[in-house]
């Protein structure tokens, strides 16, 4: 047995041997015969290819599919809607709300004076209506989704002005064109500042000297500034009687009343103070409203107490019992 095995080994280790080789010269043989068969196929299929001369020019096969439909969603209000359609030119008021109309799908620009930055936004309904600012002076407004909704939007200039506007969302279908465009108008606060603080001025001599309440609305002096109404300016009834906590760096110099406005007086400060934001306090919480720079003064609609922000610098200003001016308030 150990005699056959070690006969029988070197022939099988042999035949192995003699098969793998014939298998690689097969493999050469068959692989050299294949590639220029190959190589002349290729060619020979790109140049007699009717559909890559098709494609190279741009004429490819159609695909069986199911086309889609038109949505349907075109606002037919639009059809004959004049070039001026959408474009909405408002004046401001510090007591009137501006009333604007967007719709879905579409957006809705403010653009505010070039002179004016908006310093702050606030949407009553931020999950409906998204109000961002573009530019310095420039708002974009647009619905989320859902129509048939409406807010509030309010908008807090740096120059102290407060606009209020009522947003109504109407949907596609309306037969309302909405507003696309939306110029705010209003005379620079500077050019009003100096003319009503010259008024204030004349007018305060000349109660002193008479003793007499004097209407600030008199003829041929601010008649041509539109939001100014009639307003009786009492000097014996003004209120000196405010305390300030807080900042001392955005605090004015000192603070008076007449029971229908509230001045803020800052003095030869008001060029280099970085002025706040004033916010009337009402039931605990700070609520925007409309502030006039007059001179050296800001003038607020309002009266009560007071809060001033600039940043994270907060002062302020309450009325209080006891006589005192805002000088010796103690900050």
């Amino acid at each position: 047995m150990n005699y056959a095995k070690r006969n029988i080994l070197p022939i099988i280790s042999c035949l192995l041997l003699t098969q793998s080789v014939y298998a690689t010269d097969v493999r050469k043989s068959a692989s050299s015969a294949y590639e220029p068969a190959m190589a002349n196929s290729s060619v020979n299929e790109i140049e007699g290819n009717a559909d890559v001369e098709e494609q190279i020019q741009g004429d490819y096969p159609e695909i069986n599919r199911q086309e889609s439909l038109p949505l349907g969603a075109i606002q037919r209000a639009w059809d004959q809607a004049g070039n001026q359609a959408g474009v909405y030119v408002a004046h401001y008021h510090p007591h009137e709300i501006i009333r604007l109309r967007v719709r879905e799908f579409m957006t809705t620009t403010v653009i505010f004076p070039d002179w004016e930055v908006i310093e702050r936004i606030i949407v009553g309904d931020q999950g409906t209506f998204v109000a961002e600012k573009l530019q310095p002076h420039v708002m974009l407004i647009r619905l989320k989704h859902l129509v048939g909704m409406d807010t509030t939007i309010t908008v807090i200039g740096k120059s102290g002005l407060v606009y209020a506007f009522y947003i109504r969302g109407e949907g596609y279908n309306s037969r309302h064109i909405s507003d696309v465009a939306v110029y705010i108008k209003a005379p620079h606060v500077h050019q009003l500042a100096d003319k009503r603080e010259q008024l204030f001025q004349s007018t305060t001599q000349k109660a002193n000297s008479d003793n007499q309440p004097i209407s600030l609305h008199a003829p041929g002096s601010l008649e041509d500034a539109e939001y100014l109404e009639p307003v009786i300016f009492d000097p014996s009834e003004l209120s000196f009687q405010f305390a300030m906590a807080g900042d001392s760096s955005i605090a004015p110099d000192r603070v008076y009343s007449d029971g229908v406005r509230t001045w803020f007086d800052y003095g030869n400060r008001i060029k280099k103070v970085n002025l706040p934001t004033i916010y009337n306090v009402v039931d605990g919480i700070d609520t925007p409203i409309n502030v006039m720079r007059i001179g050296n003064k800001l003038v607020a609609h309002a009266v009560g107490a007071f809060t001033l922000r600039n940043g994270q610098k907060t002062t302020c200003v309450m009325p209080t019992s006891a006589h005192q001016s805002a000088s010796g308030n103690g900050l």
